[in-house]
Order: structure tokens, then C-alpha cells, then sequence
């Protein structure tokens, strides 16, 4: 995971060792964190006060995946990379799942709240290490004067 940081639910940073070398999606990628740092510290709200916030960081955190997710995918889509259709799966599959734990957290479930904080950082910093890695290095091959 590079020198990305994170025990038991402690916030997650970002680390240069993520970049793709494309500073569109480092962008994104840094703001992804963001917002899941913003899932993070509602861990430690007060039941009530947690409730009052979850909602409105969990739409954000789903509307900003989707949107980063369709982006990346037609960058793989424009420049043939061949592993987007096994890509795109693994954002569908991480999107279901997202989905599937919302009401959970909305509905004030802390317990569910601090297993999907463990899975998301856990997932977002490994699918940029590694899967995004590939197919940014195809595209910094393949077409070395690109910019995005």
C-alpha cells in the first residue's frame, strides 16, 4: 500500500506512491480519500449527531464514485486498453457493494459503519495501487505524450 497509512480505522492520506501520472484522476483519486476521511470522522460523533451528518457525506462519497469510476472508464475506453471490461466489473462490484451498506450506515448503524470505513480504505488504496496502476502504465506506454 505504499506509505498510505491506516490502522483499525484510522484516516487514510495520500501518498505520491498512488499517483497514476496523470493529475485528472490524482485529482480524483485525492478527493476520493477525502471524502472517505469524511466517513471517517463521523465515527466518533455522538449517536445523534452522527445520524444528523451520515446521510448527506454517504451521498456525496456514492455520487463522486460513480462519477470518478464512469470517468476512468472511458479514458481506458478511448485509449483500448484491453483490461477495461475486467476493470469496469471491479467498479461495478465495489459500486453493488457500496449500495448495499448505505441504508445500514444512513440508518445509524455504527457497527456497519466502521466495517465499510475498514473495506473502503482498504479497497480504495490497493484498487489505485495496484488496478489502476495497470492500466495507466498501458497508457503511459502506449501513448507517452498523453495528458489528462
Amino acid at each position: 500500500y505504499g506509505k498510505v497509512i491506516m490502522e483499525n480505522y484510522k484516516n487514510i492520506k495520500w501518498d505520491e506512491s498512488l499517483s497514476v501520472g496523470y493529475a485528472e484522476i490524482d485529482g480524483h483519486h485525492k478527493k476520493l480519500i477525502n471524502i472517505v476521511g469524511e466517513v471517517r470522522s463521523l465515527l466518533d460523533l455522538p449517536q445523534a449527531e452522527y445520524r444528523l451528518k451520515v446521510g448527506k457525506i454517504l451521498k456525496k462519497l456514492s455520487d463522486y464514485t460513480v462519477y470518478h469510476f464512469n470517468e476512468e472508464e472511458k479514458i481506458m475506453k478511448q485509449h483500448r486498453y484491453p483490461g477495461l471490461e475486467e476493470h469496469a466489473s471491479v467498479h461495478a462490484s465495489f459500486v453493488k457493494k457500496l449500495n448495499e451498506s448505505l441504508p445500514l450506515m444512513a440508518g445509524g448503524d455504527k457497527k456497519t459503519a466502521i466495517e465499510m470505513y475498514n473495506f473502503l480504505s482498504a479497497w480504495l488504496v490497493q484498487h489505485i495501487a495496484v488496478d489502476d496502476h495497470k492500466w495507466s502504465e498501458f497508457i503511459h506506454e502506449k501513448y507517452p505524450n498523453e495528458i489528462f
